[in-house]
């Protein structure tokens, strides 16, 4: 699976290939997986302004399973170190695209399941759960009312409670 992948354009692509080797390695401490599955890929862009062909603005683009904010952190800070600084670039933008293993596919397969239908079941259960709760409390609160509506020796707490 060749994920994370990185997305770089507007960078030569042979000053890239000089940091590739030690720019993945890294990459895969922080990625925690083996360098051969961090992909770097520099893209062709023609930018163009004003009419004219200019250079295209140094950006990349991670596309990634989901690591948290301290791996992102992490590795824009690597990349930033090996691409925009070792390579002497004024300025570079980095952004990632998380993708979801139920939405990822490898030779047909998806990777993951759904994560909503388990979290739609869960949610179902806790709903049921409060359903039977309730159930429970208005048949207590039913046999603690006496013929005039007034209730039993029911504790102001309690009362306060099932009127919220």
């Amino acid at each position: 699976m060749a994920v994370p992948h990185l997305l770089i354009r507007g960078v030569d692509p042979d000053r890239l290939a000089s940091v590739s080797e030690a720019l993945a390695g890294e990459l895969a401490v922080i990625f925690d997986c083996p360098s051969d599955h961090i992909l770097l890929e520099c893209m062709h862009t023609t930018a163009v302004f004003a009419g004219k062909r200019v250079a295209s603005y140094p950006f990349v683009e991670v596309v990634w399973f989901e690591r948290g904010t301290a791996a992102r952190d992490a590795a824009a800070a690597c990349v930033d170190r090996y691409v925009r600084e070792a390579l002497g670039l004024e300025e570079m933008e980095i952004a990632f695209r998380v993708y979801t293993p139920d939405a990822y596919y490898s030779n047909g397969q998806r990777l993951g399941d759904d994560p909503s239908a388990g979290e739609l079941a869960e949610l179902r259960a806790k709903n049921a759960k409060l359903k039977d709760d309730l159930d429970r409390t208005r048949k207590a609160l039913h046999g603690a009312t006496l013929g005039g509506g007034a209730m039993s020796s029911m504790s102001s707490k309690l009362r306060d409670a099932l009127r919220e």
